[in-house]
């Protein structure tokens, strides 16, 4: 089974309303080597929260946020890339980005962003610019 280990880049990337924790700006609860100090009272929003590396089997340890430098979760049907803003362009190299668009032609609705900036990755292997409130 996997596990976090090393990783906490939700710790990172995710805002958590209920610490007033901004995206993108490193969780005061985050410990390099031991993870989440506060993990058994930590608040519903990252409880709430489902890491697709952790939650799917067929994804190897090189789609590891840590390692890939960006995190993928699911949110109303649509799959959210996430880049590690030092990382904005980690989700276009081999085999992210191949795997991403193949995903985008069979129909799941493909969202990436850095920060406020995105793109959507659409049916037709062509993209749109997003931008994030």
């Amino acid at each position: 089974m996997k596990d976090c280990g090393d990783c906490g880049l939700c710790c990172k990337l995710m805002g958590v309303t209920e610490l007033a924790k901004p995206a993108g700006r490193w969780c005061g609860h985050f410990r390099r080597t031991v993870g989440c100090d506060a993990y058994d009272a930590r608040p519903a929003s990252c409880r709430a929260f489902n890491c697709t590396w952790l939650l799917t089997d067929a994804l190897n340890e090189g789609w590891k946020p840590s390692v890939c430098g960006f995190l993928m979760h699911s949110d109303a049907g649509r799959l959210i890339v996430e880049c590690d803003p030092s990382r904005p362009q980690a989700w276009r190299a081999a085999p992210y980005r191949e795997t991403l668009e193949r995903w985008a032609v069979r129909g799941q609705e493909v969202l990436i962003f850095a920060g406020r900036r995105g793109l959507r990755l659409n049916p037709d292997a062509t993209t749109t610019a997003l931008r994030r409130r």
